[in-house]
């Protein structure tokens, strides 16, 4: 049986859904996408104290991951053999170097949605 793992992102950013639309798990794990703007009241329901507009947020099982914690956790579970699964060895240790990236992801998405003229808030 399969373990799931639900991604709650950003439909409207580019990099969010690329990145969630590229996303290949493991045989053992299937993973279901929600629009975190469509979904706020079961976010809030299921994640606490975890905002969104700090990152995207991945619950597996009773445990909720946010920012560079749950890109730490998808890499357990990312298909290795796919480009986006060789990339995520940069997040393998909760040390300075994945947080700062995640930063600058997270920079890089704000920035595009100014541009593309939507609101970076959810």
């Amino acid at each position: 049986m399969k373990q799931n793992i639900t991604l709650y992102y950003d439909k409207q950013c580019p990099f969010c859904s690329k990145y969630a639309n590229f996303l290949k798990l493991k045989e053992n794990f299937e993973i279901t996408l929600k629009d975190a703007r469509e979904n706020l009241d079961e976010i809030s329901l299921i994640s606490g104290n975890l905002n969104i507009n700090d990152g995207f947020i991945v619950v597996y099982k009773n445990d909720c991951f946010q920012g560079a914690k749950a890109l730490e956790f998808l890499n357990s579970a990312v298909d290795k053999t796919t480009l986006l699964g060789k990339l995520h060895f940069f997040f393998r240790y909760d040390n300075l170097f994945s947080n700062s990236l995640y930063k600058l992801f997270f920079i890089l998405r704000k920035i595009m949605l100014f541009i593309l003229g939507k609101n970076s808030k959810i």
